[in-house]
């Protein structure tokens, strides 16, 4: 009777079990995919970029060619939620089908349907053709996507853009233009929807130019009502290595694209330095940088911010001391060997701070040249990690040392005191 009455428990408890609803898994997505135009640092076309993103780390594979049967691919064996693949030696003027697959580190794959992008025209320099450059879609979201893009002269200039390739009637929105640097948000556009756009330029005297046409796939979801969040401040210690003497670098994140205002005052009234900053350009990842600041004084700051949908935020206060301009002498046979004399930057070893800060180069410098970081950067690595951890030098001035080498760098003068040299204003003239 006991064991008739064990195993109808048993089998009450296996079919109770059966139906728990089972563990799903995360599914894999492909998202937000960008067609654009890749151009060298001189305005000459290499290819075109396909970006995008994944819901979960995947390699990447294109296959691409002028008929659904493709012919040729490229991809990146590398695992990554966000992608980038250049596809080069392409015909002018031609119409090109393409196809996504990734794969997760479990086999899992996932393709999207045939997609196709056209390349430009191969327009030989006319008197009023203006060259446009640099244009980039900085970023994407469920109902817009942002452009920028740079001429050699000031002009008016707009996006047009359709759902369809024929440009006959766009839709058109109008760039903010600051200088030769021009930004666009195109917005109030449908989820998961394919878009043709391209950039144009004009004056008053018939000048013109048009970039080529390009795509973008909006996102499959809204960010409208997600909260605009300011995260990741600094600097947050007096140990933060972009804090010197006369310099700060002011760093945060958002979660959405955002433009921001940031004001810097000293705590002691009649000390000079500081001010408001405001940034021109939309972004998640946000810098501004203070000069001309007062050596060991104490200084505050606030960030307020404003996305792409209109929503608001702003920062308490965040405060730092600047560094003294002459520190106290180490103790011979300490740990640490610590100078500094005349212009010279702080040489502390701290090996953790090093690593960290090197890893974090090399991932800059990969987005900034490609992932085709030249061979300048290997050989003069040393250098390049000792400025960027201790010398104060930004992200600017280590990718300019990278392209045109020479002393754009300095390997043991700070980035303030270096930049405003005699030696340096010499060599930045020639």
């Amino acid at each position: 009777m006991k064991l008739h009455k064990l195993s109808s428990i048993i089998i009450a408890i296996l079919i109770f079990v059966s139906w728990l609803p089972q563990a799903v898994s995360a599914q894999l997505i492909i998202d937000r995919i960008t067609v654009k135009t890749k151009t060298n640092d001189k305005g000459g076309v290499i290819g075109m970029q396909i970006s995008f993103y994944t819901s979960l780390p995947t390699t990447s594979r294109i296959d691409y060619g002028t008929t659904t049967d493709y012919g040729f691919f490229n991809g990146s064996s590398i695992y990554n939620t966000y992608h980038e693949v250049v596809l080069v030696n392409l015909k002018s003027d031609t119409t090109y089908h393409y196809r996504i697959t990734v794969t997760t580190s479990q086999a899992e794959q996932t393709s999207t349907l045939d997609y196709t992008f056209k390349t430009g025209k191969v327009v030989q320099p006319a008197g009023n053709q203006v060259a446009i450059t640099d244009v980039n879609v900085t970023n994407v979201g469920g109902t817009y996507f942002v452009v920028t893009w740079k001429t050699t002269g000031q002009y008016n200039g707009e996006i047009r853009y359709n759902t369809v390739e024929n440009f006959v009637k766009p839709a058109k929105v109008k760039a903010v233009r600051s200088g030769n640097q021009y930004e666009v948000v195109v917005g109030k556009l449908k989820l998961n929807t394919k878009y043709y756009w391209q950039a144009y330029v004009s004056d008053k005297d018939g000048n013109t130019g048009t970039s080529s046409v390009q795509t973008i796939t909006t996102a499959v979801s809204s960010d409208i009502k997600v909260p605009l969040v300011i995260s990741e401040i600094s600097p947050a210690s007096q140990a933060d290595l972009r804090l010197t003497d006369t310099t700060a670098v002011v760093r945060w994140r958002t979660n959405l694209p955002a433009k921001a205002d940031v004001s810097l005052k000293a705590t002691e009234r009649r000390v000079k330095g500081g001010g408001k900053i405001k940034e021109g350009l939309y972004a998640t990842e946000h810098e501004v940088i203070y000069i001309n600041l007062i050596p060991n004084k104490s200084y505050v700051f606030t960030i307020a911010a404003r996305d792409i949908h209109g929503k608001k935020v702003s920062t308490g206060q965040f405060g730092f001391i600047t560094k003294a301009t002459h520190p106290a002498p180490q103790v011979a046979g300490s740990s640490t060997s610590c100078y500094r004399a005349g212009w010279t930057y702080q040489q502390c070893r701290n090996l953790t701070a090093e690593r960290a800060k090197a890893l974090e180069l090399k991932q800059n410098l990969n987005k900034k040249f490609n992932n085709r970081v030249p061979a300048s950067a290997l050989r003069n690595w040393y250098t390049l990690v000792n400025a960027y951890t201790y010398g104060g030098y930004p992200l600017e001035a280590i990718v300019a040392a990278v392209k045109h080498g020479g002393k754009t760098v300095h390997p043991t003068i700070g980035f303030f005191s270096w930049q405003n040299s005699k030696d340096y204003k010499d060599y930045i003239k020639k």
